[in-house]
C-alpha cells in the first residue's frame, strides 16, 4: 500500500524514514547513513538528490530572513532598528541552514517518494536490504 504525503512528511519532521518510520538516517547533525535501517530505502536514489535538499534548506532559511526584516520593520517603525535586525539576521542566516540540514534532507526524501514513487527495481533493492546494519549496508554497496 502506497503511503500518501502528508504521513511521509509527519515522519521527516521527526527525522525518520518517510516510507517506513523507521529511525535512524542520521547518526548526529550531519552523519548520514545511506539506507534505512529498517526498510532497505536507498535515501539518495539518483545523483542530484542534495539539490532538492539544499533548495528546502534554503527556501526554509530565506524565509525566516524574510519574516525577521519584516517583523523588524513593523515593530520599529518610524525609527527602524537596523542594528538589532541585521544582528537577528546575521544569527538566522548562520544557525538556521544548521540546525535545519538533517530536517531537509527527509523532508525533501518524503516529497521525492511523492512525485516519484519507488519502481519495482528500487523496492526489491531496499527489500534485500531490510533490517541490515550500517556495517552490512556499506559491505553490501
Amino acid at each position: 500500500m502506497r503511503t500518501t504525503f502528508w504521513p511521509m512528511l509527519g515522519r521527516a519532521l521527526l527525522r525518520r524514514c518517510p516510507r517506513c518510520g523507521g529511525k535512524g538516517w542520521f547518526r548526529g547533525l550531519f552523519a548520514k547513513e545511506e539506507r534505512c535501517r529498517t526498510c532497505g530505502y536507498r535515501y539518495e536514489r539518483q545523483p542530484g538528490f542534495l539539490l532538492g535538499a539544499v533548495t528546502i534548506n534554503t527556501i526554509v532559511t530565506f524565509g525566516l530572513l524574510a519574516v525577521v526584516l519584516l517583523v523588524g520593520s513593523i515593530l520599529s517603525y518610524p525609527d527602524i532598528a537596523v542594528v538589532p535586525m541585521l544582528i537577528t539576521a546575521l544569527a538566522v542566516a548562520i544557525f538556521v541552514p544548521i540546525v535545519f540540514y538533517s530536517f531537509s534532507y527527509t523532508i525533501w526524501a518524503a516529497v521525492d517518494l511523492t512525485m516519484r514513487p519507488l519502481d519495482r527495481a528500487e523496492q526489491a533493492d531496499a527489500a534485500a536490504h531490510a533490517g541490515s546494519s550500517p556495517a552490512n549496508a556499506d559491505r553490501d554497496a
